[in-house]
């Protein structure tokens, strides 16, 4: 074969692989995800009373491109919520547990450190949240949207530290 004929194929083969090998790690989230998270309520801002959330511990866990949530937390009226899910960072559709508030949630991936949340109930939207992990892997921030019976959105930020 022409030694300019291979170099191109050779190029073209490079070309080809270089793409599908970054897409492949670009949805990964990092491995300091996993962990057990409290949430400090003292650098927590919270725009409705309604919506405060008193305490809450999170665990996430990751196998591969799946993220799991198990979270337990005590809501403003003092009742404790356990709610969890189990999805891939790929904004498709999974159902959720134990959360009046939701049934199913959709995780989109945006870097290894933030992922985005769109959560609905009843085929409805009842939420939205980005939630972002810190450089150092300590403190996870996560601002959300609550849609309200009410009609207008809530806006807050909840901060997470690891447990040591």
């Amino acid at each position: 074969m022409h030694p300019l004929k291979t170099l191109a194929l050779s190029l073209s083969a490079v070309a080809i692989t270089v793409p599908r090998t970054a897409s492949a790690q670009s949805g990964t989230l990092s491995k300091a995800w996993a962990g057990t998270w409290h949430l400090n309520t003292a650098n927590s801002k919270f725009s409705s009373k309604e919506f405060t959330t008193k305490s809450e511990t999170r665990t996430y866990t990751l196998d591969g491109k799946r993220l799991t949530l198990r979270s337990t937390g005590v809501n403003a009226a003092g009742k404790t919520m356990k709610w969890g899910y189990s999805a891939t960072t790929d904004g498709k559709w999974f159902p959720t547990s134990g959360n009046p508030n939701a049934d199913r949630v959709a995780l989109t991936f945006v870097n290894p450190r933030e992922f985005k949340s769109k959560t609905m109930l009843k085929g409805k939207p009842a939420a939205r949240s980005t939630v972002t992990l810190s450089a150092d892997g300590k403190a996870l921030r996560l601002e959300r949207s609550i849609l309200t019976a009410k009609g207008g959105p809530t806006n807050d930020t909840l901060v997470y530290e690891r447990a040591k």
